[in-house]
């Protein structure tokens, strides 16, 4: 029995600091110009001066005041309603409350219906520790799922099997709404594709986190935030997509907000048929009579899901609130693949030819089900939060498989025939509890510290039968048929310390953690139990140089342990040349990262440059063995160390209020070494990558968007990914009075997105070539409405639009 430990973790403090001012309070009242009638709903914005990124919102109530609580300092003020003029103001927030008194706009010379975004819309917004990247802004990714929105984000890239890399490190963390899912890192796919792009708000890259985050992840954090409005009374949008190749999505986003209770809730379903080939070759020097292995196999994917969120959120007064939510996913995929085999001599000439049919059933299902509190200090007092959660799921797969053996003529060896079953059913359990404190010391300076508990529980099972042609009846295989057990419990404290000084802003903290982990693998009656604790420190510093020009540099350790895939020493016996094994003796890996980062912004032009360096000890990677000098078998194992040093520029350009681009640049070396077999390997190589993301405004027409990226060849331990490079393009037009939006993008336009991969050993070489089906047409279309009525009992607009909606 694994033990529950105490949850009290001791925490080690480290004085330290970062730029966090004073709070003050904007508060005001927003009224028309010429009868002074308060307008309620209207959208106030608190933006940086530098790079107009919005720094914190509001809405007005129903006499017009709004209030607004952020850190000390000078800020652009927005206010906009539609049919009136857009209002911009200079607001220097120095003192704890500044009252702005009456806002007063005027009525638009132009009718609702005639009224246009003038801007081409920004593609991301730089926050302290973040970018954040507006996906509502992106019509390349509409109609596909989150996978497809990764895709179109700079410094990120996707491989043949839906993971995840930022900045060249493939350990990511995946969030949805700030929180882990139940899903193992293993599956990151499964995580993604189960979100059409309609469901999501933005997404936040987090390269380098504190340790206010858990320390998993050493290429960062991905925090994908799904839609949900604030907006007083009832409003919402309905969605719906068709894409060449029988593929469609629909949905709903419905928010009520009133007297202090707010309800809101998602809907989405998908239907999804894909096609993937899949190529490789590979050569064995081990002297077999069949040295040559020829595959190809073709692949027909049929997926359906179904994502429902519902949740309600109290104001308890006096800054207080209370959130109940739930996920619901259900999902199954049906599966047809053809595998073809061909044994072949060293002249050439075929062997034998195996033909292997497979044809799947896959349903899953997984809910979660959470509470949370938020105590508000606004500036002047703590914050607390405190947040539990607790999901679980399950999955039944099973696959049947004809197999059939043909000879060098191409004639059938009925003798030879297999027929088998391969169940693999799983169920796991996730719950966590976390509580955050913030409280300011003066107007520089704060400490944060917090607490955090996640259990998980894995249980993975396989069950491969064959059929008995002369007693016709299916017989157990014992050597695949196994199961494994894994139990994961981490207790972890944190403290931060932030100040700043003139022109210095610093923060520095510890994060604690308490690892306890056991596996169980019933096959060979073995328990593998690994307890430790670590100690995770951060470091960030920002200095001011001058006005929108900033210098920062930050450190901080991180910790990738090994995932239920990567451990469990279950044979995947789908591919029985091409086989997966688990290593349950893995260890967890320890990277310390390093950056330096300039910023420069001016009025249509900003670029940042950023200097990385990351070490890895006992680095996880995948190594390729020869298994019974026939079938290739993959496999984990602990690597020495990986190095990877990088430099990563951003450039984004704001040509007009039609125009704008962001071109993103990544340089960097990787090295890894390690021993395979008691053989040392080493392999080290330059990659690089090279992405642009634009838009076009033709004004009165339609929105155009454009994302080209090239990614450089990869190393792995004992070979090497090939370039990848794609383009996609995107129109969207808004129409039913802004209330409605229609986009068209075409993604993989020379349908050139191909993954390749070689790899090499003393007793093989492979090559092998992998394709999905990436170009693809899709029409979506999005309806916005608000069922309330105003004051006047007219019906006013909901702000929804595709350049300014902010909240």
């Amino acid at each position: 029995m694994q033990k529950l430990h105490p949850y009290i973790i001791a925490i080690t403090l480290i004085l330290s600091t970062s730029g966090m001012p004073g709070q003050t309070i904007i508060t005001g009242t927003v009224t028309e110009e010429s009868s002074a009638e308060p307008l309620e709903f209207t959208q106030v914005a608190l933006l940086q001066p530098a790079d107009s990124s919005l720094v914190a919102g509001s809405v007005s109530d129903s006499d017009g005041s709004f209030q607004i609580s952020t850190a000390s300092g000078s800020y652009l003020l927005r206010v906009t309603f539609v049919g009136f003029e857009e209002l911009w103001m200079k607001v220097d927030a120095m003192d704890d409350r500044v009252d702005l008194g009456a806002i007063r706009l005027n009525r638009g010379t132009e009718e609702l219906d005639e009224v246009e975004i003038t801007a081409a819309a920004r593609l991301f917004r730089s926050e302290v520790d973040r970018r954040v990247y507006n996906v509502e802004n992106m019509p390349v990714a509409e109609g596909g799922t989150a996978i497809q929105v990764l895709e179109t984000l700079p410094s990120v890239q996707v491989d043949e099997e839906g993971n995840i890399s930022l900045r060249g490190s493939g350990n990511i963390l995946i969030y949805i709404d700030g929180r882990p899912t139940n899903l193992s890192s293993d599956d990151t796919e499964s995580i993604l594709e189960q979100y059409p792009a309609s469901l999501i708000k933005d997404v936040e890259l987090i390269t380098n986190p504190s340790a206010r985050y858990e320390a998993e992840g050493v290429g960062g954090i991905i925090n994908i935030n799904l839609k949900e409005s604030r907006l007083q009374g009832l409003n919402g949008q309905v969605n719906t997509s068709t894409a060449t190749g029988s593929k469609y999505t629909g949905g709903t986003t419905m928010n009520y907000h009133n007297n202090g209770i707010h309800l809101f809730s998602n809907y989405a379903y998908q239907y999804r048929e894909l096609w993937e080939e899949n190529i490789s070759l590979r050569e064995n020097f081990t002297g077999t009579a069949s040295p040559v292995l020829d595959q190809n196999y073709n692949t027909s994917n049929y997926r359906q899901s179904h994502v429902l969120r519902t949740g309600v959120e109290f104001d308890l007064g006096n800054d207080q609130d209370l959130r109940l939510h739930s996920n619901l996913n259900f999902r199954s995929r049906d599966r047809n693949r053809q595998y073809e085999l061909r044994n072949m001599n060293s002249g050439g000439t075929i062997d034998s030819l195996l033909v292997r049919d497979l044809s799947e059933d896959q349903y899953r299902s997984d809910y979660e089900f959470g509470i949370s509190y938020f105590r508000n200090g606004n500036g002047t007092d703590n914050n607390l939060m405190m947040q539990m959660s607790y999901a679980f799921g399950d999955q039944d797969r099973i696959e049947y498989f004809d197999q059939r053996l043909f000879d060098p003529n191409l004639n059938e060896d009925p003798g030879r025939r297999s027929d088998q079953i391969y169940e693999r059913p799983l169920d796991n359990r996730l719950f966590l509890f976390q509580l955050d404190y913030e409280m300011p010391l003066s107007e520089s300076m704060e400490v944060e510290a917090g607490l955090r508990s996640t259990i998980r529980n894995d249980n993975r099972e396989q069950i491969f039968s064959e059929f008995d042609f002369d007693n016709q009846h299916y017989v157990l295989n014992n050597i695949i048929t196994d199961r494994f057990e894994y139990n994961q419990q981490i207790y972890a404290g944190y403290l931060i310390f932030s100040n700043s000084w003139n022109r210095l802003g610093y923060q520095a903290g510890l994060r604690a953690e308490q690892t306890y982990t056991r596996s169980y693998h019933p096959g060979n009656d073995e328990s593998n139990e690994k307890n430790y604790f670590s100690l995770f420190p951060s470091f960030f510093m920002n200095y001011e140089l001058g006005e929108n020009h900033d210098i920062q540099a930050n450190y901080s350790r991180r910790v990738r342990r090994p995932g239920i895939g990567s451990l469990m020493p279950l044979i995947n016996a789908q591919d029985l040349m091409n086989l997966r094994i688990g290593n349950p003796n893995l260890d967890p890996s320890i990277t310390d990262n390093y950056e330096l980062s300039h910023i420069r912004s001016w009025d249509n032009y900003m670029i940042t440059s950023s200097l990385f360096h990351r070490t890895t000890q006992n680095a996880l990677t995948r190594i390729f063995i020869l298994h019974e000098d026939l079938a290739s078998m993959v496999t984990w194992t602990n690597a020495h160390t990986n190095y990877s040093t990088g430099f990563e520029l951003i450039n984004y350009f704001d040509f007009s209020n039609n125009v704008n681009a962001t071109l993103t640049g990544n340089f960097y070396n990787s090295t890894i070494t390690g021993e395979n077999n008691g053989e040392p390997f080493s392999n080290s190589n330059y990659s690089w990558s090279l992405s642009l993301l634009s838009n076009f405004r033709i004004p009165g027409l339609f929105n155009i968007q454009l994302m080209g990226r090239y990614q450089g060849p990869r190393i792995i331990p004992q070979g090497e990914i090939e370039p990848v490079y794609a383009l996609n393009i995107g129109l969207r037009r808004n129409i039913l009075d802004q209330q409605g939006t229609v986009s068209l993008n075409f993604s993989d336009i020379f349908n050139t997105r191909m993954f390749s991969l070689e790899t090499m050993s003393p007793e093989f070489y492979q090559h092998r070539q992998f394709n999905r089906e990436s170009r693809i047409i899709t029409l979506s279309f999005t309806y916005r409405f608000r069922g309330f009525q105003d004051r006047q009992g007219a019906s006013r607009d909901d702000g929804f639009d595709d350049t300014d909606g902010l909240f």
